[in-house]
């Protein structure tokens, strides 16, 4: 095998002799390819917005064995992706996914070491591999000597002139496959020449990288024995329009990019790229010129529709000054393939268009499994945030649907009698609080409901309990018989957000926790639902996750922002649509409790079917539960016969269409296409 050329060795050599040429290959098709950013599936395509590359480590290796086949190209498996990270923070993100069972397969030096981006994919073999940064030529080659010795081959190579020096980053893999490979750093564009046309014959290219230093252009390429004798094509120094035309003609031949890099030659922005052909058949989406925030909106639409980030790139920015984003997926999930998909996303986007609401989002869950989730519109508007099936909303009296379902939790766990009497187990109530917990739950205790909603609703007050509300909100007001309503009987049914500030405080009290903990250890965190939460609007946002709170289409400011940690039980969680239609999937699989705890939750005994937070339809077929308050309109719908839940999540209140009919829509469309 070759060793790596060091750059003394490369500036060395002949003058670089900078061209337009470029090399091409294709056993016995010359064949060209570049994209304008295209979603391909088999022969299908659907474009989309700008152009594009793709990926370092889908790595093009379809390499002999199905094993093989399985790392350098999975048909599924975990990802992680993070870009734009300081040294310090990508560094913990490297021993997190370490940690956690993960192998980098490409990394991305940027701005003089200022930023750091990484694709991450699970190690589901067990196979050895190591990852530097900052190398400088001497200690690239001493570990790449190390470890070629040891049985490994290098994956991705990188380069980036760091405080004045040429340094590099590198991450090679166990060679469990047995390949032959070669690799090589710093060629001038003659010696990549002779390079390419001395191994294109048994190998084939599965990672390149380009980089100007000092007015010359050096050259880095990995080539992998190409034992299946697949297509590929590999062209370099191409301008940013050359590229799309390349892409678009080998797009439509049934290639797909492998690999990309974009650089600076003579000033101006250039590609260099890697094709082979899409033999396996599967869905891929490439994108360059994005703006971080355009990376991001892109990425987790594409992780709604089953895609995974393979490739990441940081490019000088085409106008000049900055830079921008390119990235590549690949197909990961058969949510993908889902009939309905197409149709589900033309629900979203019509009622985001035809509701007044700047964003909503949504996923469907069929016995188990999530066969869909997308969202339209924005999170955010003035941040050009996109709305997604991750995007946090308030849930509104959804809460009531969660609280129950928790109320029921803890009886079966031992943890609460739910008739007992709630002046037993929660002190300093009124002579009239005389209803059980359960009669709160289904609403039979005789509490009021709102009684002057722009003062209760009117708090910015965060109460860390429900307990702590009880005894505060509204002068502690909550407690006594005032609430009560006058004449009332237990056992009739009257709606009461309040009620459930009275049950969640008995939870607290019997749980010895406060509400958002008993949420999170209970229904959460066993589901793995991080969204779904008691909310807190001043904890860190993760990602830029929570939807904004809108009046129509206007954002609400911080001084009409209404606090809801009054009411945490009743209308204060919040979640994203993906982690509550888990939720509503798990309740109906029977993950919290047996079968027969739950139809007496979803029944409850009373004569509306309204009980325990949800709503049972008089066939005993569909249980569903409707929200609406400052910034939110939420509905889920459980199909029970048919093991499918469906979740819609808003950012305003009211709008023009309510939630439920799209969530019926999806229904519709998810008992189409089973």
């Amino acid at each position: 095998m070759n060793t790596p050329k060091s750059t003394g060795e490369a500036w060395n050599k002949l003058e670089e002799k900078v061209d337009s040429l470029v090399e091409a290959l294709i056993e016995e098709k010359n064949l060209l390819g570049m994209m304008m950013a295209a979603v391909t599936k088999g022969g299908r395509h659907i474009l989309a917005k700008g152009c594009a590359f793709i990926g370092a480590l889908s790595l093009a290796a379809m390499a002999v064995t199905v094993h093989a086949q399985d790392f350098y190209d999975p048909e599924s498996i975990a990802w992680k992706f993070r870009y734009g990270l300081s040294d310090a923070v990508y560094s913990a993100a490297w021993e997190e996914y370490k940690k956690d069972g993960y192998l980098p397969i490409d990394i991305e030096m940027d701005n003089g070491g200022a930023d750091y981006s990484g694709v991450w994919q699970k190690n589901t073999d067990g196979r050895g591999w190591v990852s530097w940064r900052r190398l400088s030529t001497e200690q690239f080659h001493t570990n790449w000597d190390k470890y070629r010795k040891q049985g490994y081959l290098p994956i991705d190579q990188d380069s980036e002139v760091i405080g004045g020096k040429l340094l590099y980053s590198l991450v090679m893999v166990q060679n469990k496959e047995g390949l032959d490979w070669i690799s090589n750093r710093n060629l001038t564009s003659e010696q990549f020449s002779e390079n390419f046309a001395a191994n294109k014959g048994k190998y084939k290219p599965i990672d390149i990288d380009a980089i100007e230093v000092g007015g010359k252009m050096l050259y880095s390429i990995i080539w992998i024995e190409n034992k299946l004798s697949e297509d590929w094509v590999e062209l370099r120094d191409m301008t940013p329009d050359g590229y799309g035309d390349k892409f678009d003609e080998y797009r439509k031949q049934g290639y797909r990019v492998t690999d990309l890099d974009c650089y600076e030659r003579n000033g101006d922005l250039t590609y260099a790229a890697i094709w082979e052909k899409n033999t396996p058949g599967r869905g891929w989406a490439a994108l360059r010129e994005m703006s971080a925030q355009g990376l991001a909106n892109n990425w987790k639409k594409y992780a709604d529709q089953g895609m995974r980030v393979i490739d990441i790139e940081i490019c000088p920015a085409k106008s000049g000054g900055g830079t921008e984003y390119a990235a590549v997926w690949r197909e990961n999930d058969d949510r993908f393939d889902w009939a309905g998909r197409e149709q589900a996303e033309q629900a979203l986007a019509a009622y985001a268009a035809k509701a007044d609401i700047p964003g909503v989002g949504a996923a469907i869950v069929r016995n188990g499994r999530v066969i869909f989730r997308g969202g339209a519109g924005f999170a955010d508007k003035d941040k050009n945030i996109n709305a997604h099936s991750g995007t946090v909303y308030r849930l509104a009296s959804v809460a009531k649907a969660v609280t129950g379902t928790l109320a029921y939790d803890m009886e079966q766990a031992g943890l609460i009698n739910l008739d007992d009497r709630t002046d037993t187990v929660v002190p300093g109530l009124g002579s009239q609080h005389t209803h059980t917990i359960r009669q709160l739950l289904q609403m039979t205790g005789c509490v009021k409901h709102y009684q002057d909603s722009a003062k209760e609703n009117g708090t910015q007050v965060q109460y860390p309990t429900s307990l702590n509300a009880l005894n505060n909100h509204i002068g502690g007001a909550i407690k006594t018989n005032s609430w009560i309503i006058s004449g009332c009987s237990l056992g009739n049914w009257n709606y009461s957000t309040h009620s459930y500030t009275l049950a969640a405080a008995a939870l607290e009290t019997k749980g010895n926790s406060s509400f958002g903990n008993l949420l999170k250890t209970r229904i959460a965190d066993p589901q793995g639902l991080d969204s779904l939460r008691a909310e807190v609007r001043s904890s860190p946002d993760s990602n830029g996750e929570r939807a904004t709170i809108n009046s129509g289409a206007n954002q609400v400011s911080q001084a009409q922002f209404e606090n809801v940690s009054w009411k945490a039980g009743g209308s204060g969680i919040e979640s994203s649509a993906l982690d509550l239609a888990v939720f509503g999937d798990s309740v109906l699989r029977n993950r919290y409790f047996p079968q027969a705890t739950r139809d007496v939750m979803w029944s409850g005994g009373t004569s509306n079917g309204r009980a325990n937070g949800w709503s049972l339809n008089a066939a005993g077929t569909v249980v569903t539960k409707t929200g609406a308050n400052q910034g939110s309109d939420s509905h889920i719908r459980i199909d029970i016969p048919n093991g499918i839940t469906v979740v819609a999540l808003t950012n305003t209140n009211p709008p023009s269409i309510d939630t439920s009919t799209l969530t019926q829509q999806l229904l519709t469309i998810a008992l189409t296409y089973p």
